[in-house]
């Protein structure tokens, strides 16, 4: 009887605390990073060697899939780091700016940006939020207090492409 009470009373620990999180999380990969370091001197900088749409050379999802995690610097990746590769290729094939939620603080959140030139803004319920470039391929968006995740859309901008990423659906933009 006791163990039952006590298996209870952990699942609804658990339960509350899912609940409170909210389900949100970074992703599991700094994508931007992860290419510059390890497919960039065979690939280009942020895909400059790659050709546009080249992801439609591929007649699904998955075969695009196959061909990145045969890359070389892809060797290791777990299933969810692949899609984050696998969206930030989506991005560079269509030439459109690419985001990427890689961690969370307690009054901020932070991610990368491709290219490093796009702009950055981000909002929650319509109210602006300050972002900060702390380095070329990075964000950081300031969280006033009673934010909350699922509200902040952050938005990068290049020219004429641009890309919103809203968290409540994605931590990396580009997932179809």
């Amino acid at each position: 009887m006791r163990r039952g009470c006590s298996a209870l009373v952990i699942f609804g620990v658990l339960l509350g605390v899912a609940v409170a999180l909210g389900g949100l999380r970074p992703a599991p990969l700094k994508a931007v990073e992860t290419y510059e370091r390890k497919c960039s001197s065979c690939h280009g900088k942020e895909g400059a060697m790659l050709e546009r749409d080249f992801e439609k050379k591929y007649a699904s999802v998955s075969e695009l899939r196959e061909v990145v995690e045969s890359m070389p610097g892809a060797i290791g990746m777990r299933s969810e780091e692949l899609d984050v590769m696998v969206a930030y290729m989506r991005a560079i094939s269509r030439g459109e700016p690419f985001l990427v939620w890689t961690e969370r603080r307690t009054d901020a959140l932070e991610g990368e940006v491709s290219p490093n030139a796009a702009t950055v803004v981000a909002t929650a319920k319509r109210q602006s939020l300050k972002v900060t470039r702390p380095a070329a391929n990075r964000w950081r968006v300031e969280l006033p207090k009673g934010t909350k995740l699922e509200d902040v859309e952050i938005t990068a901008r290049r020219g004429a492409e641009r890309t919103t990423l809203r968290l409540r659906e994605s931590p990396h933009s580009h997932t179809r």
